[in-house]
């Protein structure tokens, strides 16, 4: 059996790096340690950081950002490190429009909350190719261990971290919890605001809800009918695939 870790790396150019081990998953199994991380941005990592990294052994890394964001902000690894990327960025549709506006401080608290929730939705809809690949991805052995990270570390790189563990029998209660964790080691984006934007609206867009996880886990089940259906549909998770995710991410 595995050691024990703490939950948050120590890293000085990543707030949210997390080790996604210790959960525990049906058949009195529970996620490993070291194998799977969940992470903001890796474009500031520090010399020491990157010694972190290299520590770790990475050999898969996915990367759910927009070219532009890459561009913007490129990753910071190991020279060298032999590390498989999987680039499938996006932005659900309306997400630029509702920066502009909160930039332009032209947006209240409650209409970003109505926003980000039906951006949520549209993971589970609109964007169930991205999540495809990326299950694909984690379903291969070399790929381990992993990361999974965008900006901030929050919202895509959230639902996919959902996917995994509910994959593997992690249940939703605990889910959402890690999914809130967030909401202590919340990332700068300042760069995404102006100087109209209004406190409580940045603060609302850097939190973590519940009810925004929620809604899309709800929304897989309106559409689908359940998750199980969702992950051996839309996800084309088989048994196969399925019994090959939970031997790389559980142990008894």
């Amino acid at each position: 059996m595995s050691e024990t870790f703490l939950r948050r790396l120590d890293f000085e150019g990543a707030v949210n790096f997390r080790d996604l081990g210790g959960y525990a998953t049906a058949g009195r199994r529970r996620t490993r340690w070291r194998r799977l991380f969940r992470a903001d941005s890796l474009a500031d990592l520090t010399l020491d950081d990157l010694r972190r990294l290299e520590a770790l052994d990475l050999r898969g890394l996915i990367d759910f950002r927009t070219p532009f964001e890459r561009q913007l902000k490129p990753n910071r690894l190991p020279v060298g490190a032999p590390i498989r990327a999987l680039e499938i960025g996006f932005l659900p549709a309306g997400t630029l429009e509702m920066l502009a506006k909160v930039r332009q401080g032209a947006i209240s608290t409650t209409e970003v909350e109505r926003e980000v929730i039906a951006q949520y939705r549209k993971f589970a809809v609109d964007h169930v190719d991205e999540y495809r690949q990326a299950l694909d991805f984690a379903a291969d052995p070399q790929n381990y261990p992993m990361v999974i990270h965008c900006t901030s570390g929050k919202d895509r790189t959230g639902f996919a971290s959902a996917l995994l563990l509910l994959a593997v029998g992690v249940p939703r209660d605990v889910v959402l919890h890690d999914y809130n964790l967030t909401n202590q080691y919340r990332r700068d984006v300042s760069h995404l605001f102006g100087p109209d934007t209004p406190g409580d609206v940045i603060a609302l867009l850097l939190s973590a809800q519940s009810l925004y996880l929620e809604a899309a886990l709800d929304e897989i089940e309106r559409v689908n009918g359940s998750f199980e259906s969702f992950l051996t549909g839309p996800l084309g998770v088989d048994a196969d695939k399925r019994a090959r995710l939970i031997e790389c991410l559980t142990e008894a």
